[in-house]
């Protein structure tokens, strides 16, 4: 052992090398595991610090990319710095310093305790909690936070491109959701020859995978539907006019603000259901094409960036 070798060893022993140490590998994690995605306009920086999961990216590439259209049409909102941290943040990593600071809770982290310990072990307090649900709402205001109810939605790069569609798809991480969704939902469709698991990287992407699917399927994380949170995903698929069966979710036709008859809870009605849709395809084209115009109608990021700036805007 050389010199250079003995002496990295004496000060990784001590508490300022040990601290270092650790300090190093936090930063380490947080740059493999959290992405930023920022926009700017005029005089108001728009950023969002999410993890790397797939629906975690797409909204926050979504948002930034809505921020700047919905400024070049009203006009810069001159609100400083606006620092949105969204979904499970690992509460260790540091959170940035904004003049408006925004907690976006759209996940519980597999923890029902999760808003409590956020909030107690986050570096910065969130101005506001956004929250997805009535459900959540409640909650947050119980622990004393200022909240909005900001629901997610999709953005502009999510359209019908009437295409030819063939197949069945779903989008998602794998590994990700519980086994009995699994079971009810995909495993109808995962041994046959026309299923394709998403493998896309961006919101352009994966609306071009929605459009040329036939039928797409869904899944809700376990706590996101306990506590009435409507993912990203019901949105992005309806606004690509591309039928789509889900896993029951107690909130989404309260979010939605229309019902939704394509849920099921087992395998069998998800069958049921998806040989409803073949049997008569077109038909069921112009019931998910009126999806679509509810959701053009008010469940685009346009409309959520106009309740977020305008609270942002009118807040005490």
């Amino acid at each position: 052992m050389n010199i250079k070798s003995i002496a990295r060893r004496i000060f990784h022993a001590t508490p300022i090398g040990r601290k270092w140490t650790d300090a190093r590998n936090l930063t380490n994690r947080q740059r493999d595991w959290s992405t930023v995605h920022s926009s700017r306009f005029g005089r108001t920086e728009f950023s969002i610090f999410t993890t790397v999961g797939l629906g975690d990216v797409m909204v926050a590439q979504q948002v930034c990319q809505e921020f700047v259209t919905y400024c070049e049409q009203h006009g810069d909102p001159q609100l400083g710095r606006i620092v949105i941290t969204a979904g499970a943040w690992p509460k260790e990593f540091p959170v940035a310093v904004g003049d408006h600071n925004i907690y976006w809770w759209w996940s519980m982290n597999g923890q029902d305790d999760w808003l409590e310990t956020y909030l107690a072990a986050v570096n910065i307090k969130p101005d506001v909690v956004a929250c997805l649900s009535s459900w959540c709402i409640n909650y947050a205001r119980n622990l004393g936070c200022r909240t909005l109810y900001l629901p997610l939605a999709v953005g502009e790069s999510f359209q019908p491109l009437n295409q030819l569609r063939t197949g069945v798809g779903f989008a998602g991480s794998k590994g990700h959701k519980d086994s009995p969704q699994v079971e009810a939902i995909l495993a109808p469709f995962m041994d046959q020859p026309g299923f394709e698991w998403a493998n896309v990287n961006t919101p352009g992407q994966l609306s071009a995978f929605y459009n040329r699917k036939q039928l797409t399927l869904g899944m809700t994380e376990i706590y996101q539907e306990k506590t009435g949170m409507v993912n990203n995903r019901v949105f992005e698929v309806l606004a690509t006019g591309t039928p789509f069966i889900i896993h029951r979710h107690r909130a989404l036709e309260e979010v939605l603000e229309h019902d939704f008859p394509y849920q099921s809870d087992s395998a069998a009605q998800t069958r049921q259901l998806s040989e409803e849709i073949f049997a008569d395809y077109p038909k069921h084209l112009e019931i998910f094409e009126h999806y679509q115009r509810i959701v053009d109608s008010k469940h685009r990021y346009q409309h959520r960036l106009g309740t977020l700036l305008t609270f942002l805007s009118q807040r005490g």
